[in-house]
């Protein structure tokens, strides 16, 4: 399946997703409610980067808000459907399959007024530029343009900061260890695991600058902050809430917030012994390792979907059926995770057979990057939407020339 597979399968997605999202039309709420109130000027800038603009842009054109995040997601995920396309030889080979597959398992989210798949879309481009200019280097224009993407998502997506800041470490690491193949210069892979560290960090810097600008330049420890203290600080180890937000993360976040974050994260570690935050981060792992779905949830869980609920004329039909719809996400879901990790592990196995140790080292390079920082930060479902969406892509030959 060449080109026009290619288009089937965007327009498919793009009509199912549009259907959902006029049938539903949910209201921002929760995290959402804020991006959509800062993109107006409603708030105080916080958090959301130069995708807020891009959404601040969309309300101008008088678009609800469900309509605004379909015209913000959808070209999203028509992005990651043709780089995964390219990456799979310009074919529809199983890691492109994967990516479409996961596109279609989250359409629901597509009316939800959210930056992860806009970020998501554009931290694909920029690593993909960087993998390019890995092998076929060295053109300026890709290593500027990697370093644009990258940092627009980064500022839009705090999540990136630290994973992407492990993830170019541990490539630095895996260089140094098992060397760079043939056709890719150590030198040159060291630098480029270079590139994206300095456009993660600018990235973290134009958020910076805009919540400076804002006179919100504390926020970063009662907001993000916040996530360090759900993940791990005032955290419980009790399935299924530990590693979650809750209202004592953000108590303890503002009760420690005139004091140096080193200081406040060393008094809390010392508040309780080691065993304690193992047993915190045991029980995060399966929630890590295999993450709910979420789409749905964040789709018909909308105060507003949940009135017209409650205000039809046989509200218990329409529980039962979201019930059920909910029921077939989660075996779809997890089918799907399942899925994505074992054509990870084969993948690994090839790349370690042909002793291609550095392609081998890529995709667990990846996931380890959001596993160790999800140990210790807060977890939801939604935060492992680059993970699996990206994960396909360390599959493929997207690194080497062939």
């Amino acid at each position: 399946m060449a080109a026009p597979g290619l288009t089937v399968a965007v327009v498919a997605l793009a009509i199912v997703a549009t259907i959902w999202a006029f049938a539903i039309r949910p209201e921002p709420f929760s995290d959402w409610a804020y991006y959509w109130e800062a993109a107006s000027g409603a708030v105080a800038y916080e958090r959301g980067g130069l995708l807020l603009f891009a959404l601040r842009g969309l309300q101008a054109m008088s678009l609800p808000p469900h309509a605004a995040a379909l015209a913000l997601n959808l070209p999203a995920a028509a992005i990651l459907g043709w780089l995964a396309h390219r990456a799979d030889g310009g074919r529809f080979g199983m890691a492109a399959m994967l990516v479409f597959a996961y596109l279609l398992a989250i359409v629901p989210y597509y009316a939800v007024v959210q930056l992860d798949m806009a970020a998501t879309a554009l931290a694909c481009a920029g690593m993909c530029l960087i993998a390019v200019e890995a092998v076929r280097g060295p053109r300026p224009w890709r290593v500027l343009a990697a370093v644009a993407l990258v940092a627009a998502a980064v500022s839009s997506r705090p999540q990136f900061l630290l994973v992407l800041s492990v993830f170019a470490g541990l490539v630095v690491v895996a260089v140094a260890w098992l060397g760079a193949p043939g056709n890719v210069p150590r030198r040159r892979a060291v630098a480029m695991a270079g590139v994206l560290l300095a456009a993660t960090w600018l990235g973290f810097g134009i958020d910076s600058a805009l919540r400076a600008d804002a006179g919100r330049a504390g926020a970063v420890r009662t907001t993000s902050g916040v996530t360090l203290y759900a993940g791990l600080l005032s955290s419980d180890t009790v399935p299924p809430t530990c590693g979650h937000w809750n209202a004592r993360a953000t108590h303890d976040a503002r009760a420690d917030a005139g004091m140096p974050l080193l200081q406040a994260v060393s008094a809390r570690l010392r508040s309780e012994p080691p065993r304690h935050w193992l047993s915190v981060i045991g029980c995060k792992m399966p929630a890590i390792v295999l993450p709910r779905s979420y789409a749905l949830g964040w789709s018909l869980d909308a105060p507003n979907v949940q009135a017209r609920i409650q205000a039809s004329a046989n509200p218990s039909r329409w529980q039962a059926w979201s019930a059920h719809l909910h029921g077939i996400e989660r075996l779809g879901y997890l089918a799907l995770l399942a899925a994505l990790y074992c054509c990870t592990g084969v993948a690994v196995a090839r790349w370690a057979r042909r002793r291609q140790w550095l392609f081998a080292a890529l995709p667990v390079a990846w996931i380890a990057s959001f596993w160790l920082v999800h140990a210790v930060f807060e977890i939801q479902p939604r935060y492992f939407l680059s993970l699996f969406l990206l994960l396909p892509f360390f599959t493929r030959s997207l690194f080497t020339r062939s």
